[in-house]
């Protein structure tokens, strides 16, 4: 029988699950809540301790989703630190990761209060 069942705990496997999809929406937010450009292993960081360890993130999820994120216009990067010493890529939010955030969201918010509604958290409005 499904763990999540078993202990009225939801499985590591299925939080893990979750948070992958919200990953892209994670680091806008932190980025453009910081205001400072950031290296992968300090997100990594700051995004745990926001959850309040109830996440957990790894190099090998946090680094591809942002060389896609690069990739794909919502982020842009640049090498900091002296040449011969060590050096880090640093990412901040495009303008058009500006519009993914705001996008991401209100489909999260509309989501969020579906979800209220149908499990009866929320009365209808």
């Amino acid at each position: 029988m499904d763990r999540a069942v078993n202990d009225n705990k939801p499985s590591s496997d299925s939080i893990d699950q979750m948070r992958k999809g919200t990953t892209t929406l994670a680091i806008l937010k932190l980025l453009l809540d910081t205001g400072e450009p950031m290296h992968g292993y300090l997100m990594i960081q700051e995004l745990e301790a926001r959850s309040r360890g109830i996440f957990a993130f790894n190099e090998g999820l946090i680094y591809p989703r942002l060389h896609q994120m690069e990739h794909d216009g919502l982020l842009r990067s640049r090498w900091e630190g002296e040449p011969g010493t060590r050096r880090r890529k640093v990412y901040v939010v495009t303008e058009k990761g500006r519009r993914q955030l705001e996008a991401e969201m209100e489909q999260w918010e509309t989501f969020r209060r579906g979800m209220r509604l149908l499990l009866g958290l929320e009365g209808a409005a």
